[in-house]
């Protein structure tokens, strides 16, 4: 009897401190509009909305798009998801130490190596649930970005950039001319106009592709904080609004032919994989993302009790012990906007 007091003591404990954790994540919201947005649709209707217009980077949440994407042209008979693909043109945009290990582990889930082949639906699987930036880089091309660009009016995504090839974007930074000095090519690549800095994404991306030596002219260490900072701001850049809308489109379930709502659900539902997750939700998806400075998440449930939920939220700028506070938080936040209909009022109470 003891040792379940003791027990029940320590849960209470924890839960108290999980609390006032969720609290201070609240707080620091709601004080740093220029740091956070918020956006959360109940059943349809939209219950939180804070600081949703701004226009902040999207990091790896973005590839919902591209998923969307070859959901349609599967569905479209353009590409076929049984299509075999060698590994090792995926690893052709592989860029060491620029994706926290997600290619390997990917890769490593499947058994496959660089002298193997996957099919493209689980490359696109990949993309999501692993977040490859190697698997996304190819997608791009395959799709075409004009394709998926083009996705963004049909999806009435209005305050969202054009989508370039991002991933190339690390190397391209960190090749910095030596006849100008850190600072200069900060200074340069800022004042470029998206168009130009996409364009020489682009040119990245192509040497990435036909260049095997390219490659390796990346060296992390001249990825300076600096440097990370500018292409973290650089990035993608939408709104928690847009994001919470796509999230209902995809709950909805009425909103994309049913072949490539299929589609769909099989690659970013990857949360149901798990058992709770199968005892408590009929649906549920997700794809976040982050940088140094840069935490994003953008999600959608049908939980078999309770009320249908989409939801995004994004921070930017965070100093290194945001990031840290923020991180340290990040599921507890989703994990409590998805089962917990009290906090899901306090957010709604705090940020209105």
């Amino acid at each position: 009897m003891k040792k379940y007091a003791l027990f029940l003591i320590a849960i209470f404990l924890y839960s108290l401190v999980q609390a006032q954790d969720l609290d201070e994540v609240i707080r620091f919201i709601k004080e740093n509009p220029e740091k956070a947005s918020f956006y959360l649709i109940e059943d349809g209707k939209i219950v939180v909305d804070f600081n949703s217009q701004q226009q902040m980077p999207l990091a790896s949440a973005v590839k919902t798009i591209i998923a969307i994407e070859f959901a349609n042209q599967c569905s479209a008979k353009k590409i076929s998801p049984l299509t075999k693909i060698a590994v090792k043109d995926l690893d052709k945009y592989y860029i060491q130490n620029t994706d926290g290990g997600a290619q390997p582990s990917w890769l490593k889930s499947l058994d496959k190596t660089s002298a193997d082949s996957v099919n493209l639906l689980e490359v696109a699987k990949g993309m999501i649930k692993y977040s490859s930036n190697a698997n996304t880089e190819f997608l791009l091309d395959l799709l075409g970005l004009a394709n998926i660009n083009k996705n963004l009016k049909k999806l009435g995504l209005k305050a969202h950039q054009s989508i370039y090839y991002f991933t190339a974007s690390a190397l391209m930074v960190c090749l910095k001319p030596e006849s100008i000095d850190e600072d200069e090519w900060i200074k340069e690549l800022r004042a470029m106009s998206i168009t130009d800095y996409s364009k020489k994404c682009e040119k990245a991306h192509r040497r990435l592709k036909t260049e095997p030596s390219y490659m390796k002219q990346f060296n992390f260490a001249n990825l300076s904080l600096n440097i990370q900072r500018l292409w973290s701001d650089r990035l993608v850049s939408s709104t928690t609004e847009n994001y919470a809308r796509l999230m209902q489109k995809i709950v909805s379930r009425k909103y994309f032919t049913q072949e490539t709502q299929a589609i769909l659900e099989s690659i970013i539902e990857w949360p149901m994989e798990f058992a709770g997750n199968q005892e408590r939700f009929f649906h549920f998806g997700q794809k976040g993302g982050s940088t140094a400075f840069v935490l994003t998440d953008a999600f959608y449930a049908s939980p078999k009790n309770g009320k249908q939920l989409a939801c995004s939220f994004f921070f930017n700028k965070l100093t290194a012990s945001e990031n840290i506070f923020i991180n340290k938080n990040f599921g507890i936040l989703e994990g409590n906007i998805l089962t917990n209909a009290a906090f899901r009022k306090k957010l709604y109470e705090r940020l209105k």
